[in-house]
């Protein structure tokens, strides 16, 4: 912003003030045209007098102004009236104390309006789940801040002044660069995009567990630094600044050479703010009018292949090798590493500015005929004109306004979004509306038996509109909820456990050692839910109940079986409880994990 030629300028109509000024008792004069020389007051003085007066007034009254209301933090005088935020570029006006953006463009102003927290109506659940190549180190994570206002004021860095719910989840899909031991044109591929030939690099990944650890303690600072009201440009900004800085504070620290893409989610109020890198996906579930359920992709693929990002890599004399992992266009390292996504955190091979690769017998993509100009980024740490990266840290940032047919968010890694077409994943979210563990257990699976391998990670998060939407159906007047002040309720549960678990036996078959997996009980959960939904009398639970729970109450007579009895607070899990005493009296929960293993909850009274 050319800060010479932005705010207001003499003759120009400005926001909060009107083009006519009142001089004298009850005579209106025209700011153009101003008063006569000639014209008289009541008292016989000329009025050009009284026009003095009343600048010089004006002038006293801003003064006196300034010293009563003094400008936000960071807010420097700019011109008459008017102060500007050199950092956030936002302007503040004395006499409206409001926040505007200027266009140059339009040389015109916008109010910044601040946006209104829909808390009591908007309501996010949300879970993830996880699978990972046996004897392989875990390469994916995911983030879930379900109150992110919370966590910065535990951080010491509030930001009250955004509106609520403030939440942020996140999925970071892992890779490890896999060095060809062949010549020519041997297949290559690297971490999640599944390895055929090659050495994988013995270092344990790290990229996507610092991202995960570290993402919101760069964001947060600029969050919380400007107390006024935020428009969509400026958290697009902050989220694209605490990529860049995180990526380059990664390539400072040691020498991984593993890398990881990225949709990080943050909720806002009614704004939701999807940013990503790489090739995982978001993808957004919403109720048409006719009753279809409709999902729509909200994150571009960043790989070669795209036209604008193999524009920008041959403007920079990169290679694109059209026959790479797995038959995609993929970039060449340095030492022979083939990559198939064109921006990710970290990937050190393709942000050195030398692995601008050669030709290695593999078949080459032809030059688009529509080129775009590349990007000039300094390296991180680097002197200033330094070459650029074949590889960006620079997200993609797109902004949805939620209203009450969105129903869902699903973000899943590459690997998945590879393996189910969208409309495989509608069909399946469809299926477990308002149990986002069960949902995204039911995507891996699903995904698994579709071929895809290695690290995997599904996070689903289910939308509740209003009282309506939080409680679908009301019950009769004798088993509606108890409020939540209530201090006890009744329930029954499957149990199943797994080999992790705080005591894996089966106490109800001849104490079996359990050998499952997590993923293995979780299975056996999602069997047993989707006979249950089928049956309206729910009479299948206590079939299901007596068949696979390892709890001691499914030996119980009769429709008693899982039965728990009068459950207080804090007498079990507080995950169990959390769940438990949020249900609604006659509903099934989601899949509830504790030490003990994961349950399925139904409560009773």
């Amino acid at each position: 912003m050319d800060l010479g030629g932005a705010g207001p300028q003499l003759g120009q109509e400005r926001p909060g003030l009107s083009r006519n000024s009142r001089v004298g008792s009850g005579t209106r004069f025209s700011g153009a045209l101003g008063p006569s020389p000639h014209a008289r007051g009541h008292g016989g003085a000329p009025l050009w007098r009284f026009t003095l007066r009343k600048e010089e007034q004006r002038r006293l009254q801003e003064e006196e102004n300034k010293q009563q209301v003094a400008p936000p933090d960071g807010f420097v005088w700019h011109s008459d009236g008017w102060y500007f935020n050199p950092q956030q570029k936002v302007f503040w006006q004395l006499g409206t104390q409001k926040y505007f953006l200027y266009s140059e463009a339009s040389k015109q102003y916008t109010e910044i309006r601040q946006a209104a927290s829909i808390e009591k109506e908007f309501r996010v659940s949300v879970d993830a789940s996880c699978l990972h190549r046996p004897g392989c180190p875990r390469e994916d994570r995911h983030v879930i801040i379900r109150d992110l206002a919370k966590a910065a004021q535990a951080l010491r860095m509030p930001i009250d002044h955004l509106p609520r719910p403030a939440a942020l989840f996140a999925v970071y899909s892992g890779h490890r660069p896999v060095v060809s031991t062949a010549t020519g044109g041997a297949d290559h591929s690297q971490g999640s995009a599944g390895s055929t030939e090659g050495t994988e690099d013995p270092a344990p990944p790290t990229c996507a567990e610092f991202v995960a650890r570290n993402l919101h303690r760069k964001l947060l600072p600029r969050l919380s630094e400007f107390k006024g009201p935020w428009g969509d440009s400026q958290i697009a900004s902050a989220l694209r600044e605490s990529c860049n800085d995180l990526d380059a504070e990664f390539l400072s620290k040691g020498n991984a050479s593993d890398g990881c893409s990225a949709v990080i989610a943050m909720f806002l109020g009614q704004r939701l703010f999807i940013t990503n890198l790489g090739d995982a996906a978001a993808l957004l579930g919403e109720k048409a009018e006719d009753g279809r359920l409709l999902l729509s992709r909200r994150t571009p693929t960043h790989s070669p292949a795209m036209p604008a990002e193999r524009s920008r890599i041959r403007a920079i004399d990169g290679t694109v090798v059209e026959h790479g992992p797995q038959g995609r266009p993929a970039l060449r390292g340095e030492a022979g590493e083939l990559l198939h996504l064109s921006r990710s955190f970290g990937d050190r091979a393709f942000k050195a500015g030398e692995s601008k690769g050669a030709d290695v017998g593999l078949t080459l993509a032809q030059p688009q005929q529509r080129r775009v100009a590349a990007v000039p980024i300094a390296l991180p740490g680097g002197p200033e004109g330094a070459e650029a990266p074949l590889v960006l840290a620079t997200p993609d940032v797109d902004t949805v306004v939620l209203h009450e047919r969105h129903l869902f968010l699903a973000i899943v890694g590459g690997e998945i979004a590879h393996a189910l077409s969208q409309e495989d994943i509608a069909d399946l979210l469809r299926r477990h509306l308002g149990r986002p563990r069960v949902a995204s257990g039911a995507l891996l699976q699903e995904a698994q038996v579709r071929g895809a391998s290695g690290s995997l990670t599904v996070l689903c998060a289910f939308f509740e509109w209003g009282q309506e939407a939080a409680r679908p159906a009301p019950e009769p007047a004798a088993k509606r909820p108890k409020a939540e002040s209530a201090t006890q309720v009744r329930c029954r549960q499957i149990l199943v456990k797994h080999k992790d678990s705080k005591e894996p036996v089966d106490r109800v078959r001849n104490n079996q050692q359990i050998t499952r997996s997590l993923a293995d009980a979780e299975r056996i959960l999602r069997d047993s839910l989707e006979a249950i939904q089928s049956d309206p009398e729910r009479s299948i639970f206590t079939q299901r109940c007596k068949a696979v729970s390892e709890c001691s109450t499914c030996l119980k007579g009769g429709e008693m079986a899982g039965d728990l009895g009068w459950v207080s607070r804090g007498q079990v899990h507080p995950n169990v409880e959390a769940a438990v005493f949020a249900l609604p009296v006659g509903h099934i929960s989601d899949i509830i994990e504790s030490d003990e293993g994961v349950h399925v909850l139904w409560r009773i009274a």
